[in-house]
């Protein structure tokens, strides 16, 4: 069973062709998404070479050594990718993201139009929202967790080459979240004020957020 996390994961993942699975660790998700038939097909990365082989042993002992293949290579680097491709980057910090994001950007083929992307950054979930925003990948919809303790937000969206500005709400709480308001958007604000306290010593913009909290609860 995969985690309340990578289930939260799996769950803004729509049924695609091919997943690629950067930073794949133990290969848990691309099993999953395999046999509950999300993808048909897994490309699974990690920059480490531990990691990799797990992920290959995994496949492998589930039977779908003919459903996958699996790099040890850093991000997308080595990772063609196509318009009916989606592509998870889970379990990192948000400027790794970014930096993964930014490097397939700047490959001689990029990243093509319509691409999908399932994003859960670990922290910095600012940068990465303002990053999309700005290099023109277009949030199509957010969900929020908790595990053990943390909050997690993952995102869903593709990359249309249009840029867009978000406000800094909507970069520090994500812009689906503040406006749909899921069952655990209470909580998530308790916590998220406690974090903009926090903040607010050395940032004006959060006082100013935290001046205006009404209008967010």
């Amino acid at each position: 069973m995969l985690s309340a996390r990578l289930l939260a994961v799996c769950s803004l993942i729509a049924p695609c062709k091919t997943l690629v699975d950067v930073g794949s660790d133990h290969g848990k998700l691309s099993s999953y998404c395999l046999k509950n038939q999300i993808c048909e097909y897994v490309i699974a990365t990690d920059i480490h070479e531990l990691p990799a082989r797990r992920t290959k042993e995994r496949l492998d002992e589930d039977g779908f050594s003919d459903k996958s293949e699996v790099l040890f290579s850093d991000g997308l680097t080595d990772v063609h990718l196509t318009s009916d491709m989606t592509v998870v980057i889970a379990g990192m910090g948000g400027l790794e993201i970014c930096k993964i994001l930014k490097d397939a950007l700047k490959k001689e083929e990029g990243i093509p139009e319509g691409t999908s992307f399932v994003l859960q950054p670990q922290r910095s979930h600012y940068e990465v929202r303002e990053f999309l925003s700005q290099q023109g990948f277009s949030i199509r919809n957010e969900k929020i967790m908790k595990e053990k303790g943390h909050w997690y937000s993952s995102l869903f969206a593709v990359y249309t080459k249009e840029k867009y500005a978000l406000s800094e709400e909507e970069k520090h709480f994500g812009p689906v979240i503040l406006k749909e308001r899921p069952e655990e958007y209470g909580e998530y604000m308790i916590h998220q004020k406690k974090v903009m306290e926090k903040r607010a010593l050395g940032d004006p913009v959060c006082r100013e957020i935290l001046e205006n909290w009404e209008n967010l609860i």
